[in-house]
């Protein structure tokens, strides 16, 4: 048995003892810092659950908690006004079809149909309320995320009561975890807006970005926003004009970036359908995204898409992202299996390459 082999043996036995703290286990036997940040939240490693269907009850988040993740992005939810009213509330749409489908790599990708939190609102903040409860019983960071109004064009005002009254509220939920520190909220431009006709107008897209985060301030001085960014078909360029958006309104980061939404063939029976698409095309494109972002603007970033191994972490943290929000590779493996992989695989586990590299140096 090599060295390497040795240690991280001596590493997962430890960590399976029960000592969740991975970190201190690193740093006190081999010196090794695995500690990472989401603006002002400390993170006990970099490995974020992206919001999705991995983060919408409590018995997740406990699981995910408990298998040794850095933080959850709670799966994002639809806003309303005061009287109920969700101008977006077609994104709350139950799935009819789910099925997995490989990228040219053999990675696993999801295939669905459908949308945001299903909850109304009032539903969603007595979830919330108990998660944040979870979060700070075992120090575990949560994020919001939620959507409210969009114009459909530059014209078209805003609907600032679902803007304000949401705020208000998941700020509150939050305040249990996050004290007197602001409140992250992510803005989650998902996929399905292309399939609702929404993200078609270039000048109104980067309206959202630009306009969305200063709103929101107005209402609450007290929060961190960051927006997701889409990954629309009007080339790189505009994918960078969507940050620099963001940055413009004042956004405190950015996520980079959600799934395509295309048409997609099946190639073992022709089936064609429209579906939100992820793996390696999506990883390459992002990555690409993040580094033309850091030549240009001083803003933090949350990367996400095409996430399979511990090498896919460390290369988003290279090229300048604070952390890393899987999904898809949780799901196909549940929770334990791949925070296991990711952290210690013999190949490329992201504590695996971290001792590798001690040891040849």
């Amino acid at each position: 048995m090599s060295k390497l082999q040795i240690i991280l043996e001596h590493i997962k036995k430890e960590f399976k003892k029960g000592n969740l703290n991975l970190g201190k286990i690193l740093r006190s036997d081999f010196g090794i810092d695995i500690s990472a940040s989401y603006l002002n939240l400390n993170l006990r490693n970099p490995i974020l659950i992206a919001p999705g269907p991995l983060s919408q009850t409590i018995s997740q988040i406990k699981r995910a908690a408990k298998s040794g993740y850095g933080g959850m992005v709670l799966k994002s939810v639809v806003g309303e006004d005061k009287d109920g009213n969700a101008s977006m509330k077609a994104l709350r749409k139950r799935s009819t079809f789910a099925r997995w489908v490989y990228d040219d790599e053999g990675n696993p990708i999801f295939h669905w149909n459908g949308g945001l939190d299903l909850r109304s609102l009032e539903d969603y903040l007595s979830f919330a309320r108990k998660a944040f409860k979870i979060g700070k019983k075992e120090n575990f960071p949560l994020i919001e995320s939620f959507l409210c109004h969009l114009p459909k064009d530059v014209n078209e005002e805003w609907r600032i009561e679902e803007w304000e009254y949401t705020t208000k509220k998941l700020v509150e939920a939050a305040h249990v975890l996050y004290g007197d520190s602001p409140v992250i909220l992510e803005i989650d431009f998902c996929p399905f807006l292309k399939r609702e006709k929404l993200a078609v107008e270039k000048a109104a897209v980067l309206r959202w970005y630009r306009e969305i985060p200063r709103l929101i301030k107005e209402v609450s001085s007290n929060v961190h926003i960051v927006p997701k960014l889409l990954n629309l078909d009007f080339g790189l360029d505009f994918q960078i004009e969507m940050a620099k958006a963001a940055k413009e309104g004042n956004a405190d980061g950015v996520v980079i970036a959600n799934r395509f939404f295309r048409r997609y063939v099946s190639k073992d029976t022709g089936e064609a359908y429209f579906t939100a698409h992820g793996g390696r095309e999506l990883r390459v494109l992002n990555q690409k995204q993040i580094q033309e972002v850091r030549k240009i603007l001083d803003i933090p970033i949350s990367a996400t898409g095409g996430t399979y191994s511990g090498r896919h972490v460390a290369e988003y943290l290279k090229i300048g992202a604070q952390n890393v929000q899987v999904l898809t590779y949780v799901m196909k493996k549940g929770f334990e299996r791949a925070f296991e992989d990711l952290m210690f695989n013999t190949k490329d586990g992201f504590v695996t390459l971290i001792l590798k590299e001690k040891i040849n140096n």
